[in-house]
């Protein structure tokens, strides 16, 4: 059975491996089954958008 998909908003900070703001109050709607999954999709999409593997996200917010 397939699992129903959301519009979920993702609200997050953008910080490299010393703890620099790359980009702050980044806001994205992502079309997911969960918040995990969200997340996970906005973490992938930020590596592949600044082409690094060393980002981090901050202060995630899950938005209704």
């Amino acid at each position: 059975m397939a699992t129903k998909k959301h519009l979920i908003r993702v609200v997050f900070d953008v910080l490299d491996e010393t703890n620099h703001s790359i980009q702050l109050n980044t806001d994205l709607a992502v079309t997911a089954a969960d918040p995990d999954e969200a997340i996970d999709w906005v973490f992938t999409e930020m590596q592949r958008q600044f082409n690094r593997t060393d980002i981090r996200l901050a202060k995630v917010r899950i938005c209704a």
